[in-house]
């Protein structure tokens, strides 16, 4: 038996976060626009190692290894995107609108238990993925041990011999600097798409 099939994720042990701590998570993420101090370039070569590692993770479908490289108070967060005019001055995400994962540790968890029960019909025969993460650019924050981080990621699935799909967007994210890394706090995903030709959002970002 693989780990994979083995690993039942506890996600009862992580808290579920509140409506109220959601939206204040989003609105953090919002106000991330990369106006802090640049890390320094040691920093900034730890954080893209992280990021190169966990890429290869999720490539290789090692979730027991990604899922413990994300923090106990985690926000993982991907809203609709619309199409407006420029007139419109409504802001272009809001933190109480719809969203497409709208997630914490405990959401992340049953996803992945869900993944290794072999009873998900569209993973199996299993997605082929090819993840690269680009432009990576890291700024301090009012904490020495977190860091805003900014990047761009191109997601290439395959799936059988015809189902195939390549996913771009922009990343916001918090790191934590913990013993021997970095942890995921938060993350807000952007997809340019307002309408996801897709066939399913199975996947990790």
């Amino acid at each position: 038996m693989t780990a994979t099939a083995e690993r039942k994720p506890d996600y009862a042990t992580y808290p579920r976060l509140t409506m109220a701590q959601a939206r204040a998570a989003a609105a953090q993420l919002l106000a991330m626009r990369g106006d802090g101090a640049a890390v320094d370039d040691p920093t900034l070569l730890a954080i893209e190692r992280f990021y190169r590692l966990e890429a290869r993770l999720l490539d290789e479908e090692r979730h027991d290894e990604w899922y413990g490289l994300l923090a106990d108070d985690l926000f993982y967060w991907m809203p609709l995107r619309e199409n407006r005019f420029r007139r419109d001055p409504r802001p272009p995400l809001d933190p109480a609108a719809m969203a497409l994962f709208d997630e914490c540790k405990a959401d992340i968890a049953v996803r992945l238990g869900r993944l290794a029960s072999n009873l998900v019909w569209s993973e199996d025969p299993p997605t082929r993925h090819v993840y690269v993460v680009s432009n990576v650019e890291a700024f301090s924050t009012e904490l020495p041990t977190e860091f805003e981080v900014h990047s761009s990621f191109v997601q290439h699935r395959n799936r059988s011999e015809h189902d195939e799909a390549t996913l771009m967007g922009r990343r916001r994210d918090l790191l934590r600097r913990v013993e021997g890394g970095f942890q995921l706090a938060r993350r807000l995903i952007l997809l340019p798409q307002s309408v996801l030709l897709t066939k399913n959002l199975s996947a990790f970002f």
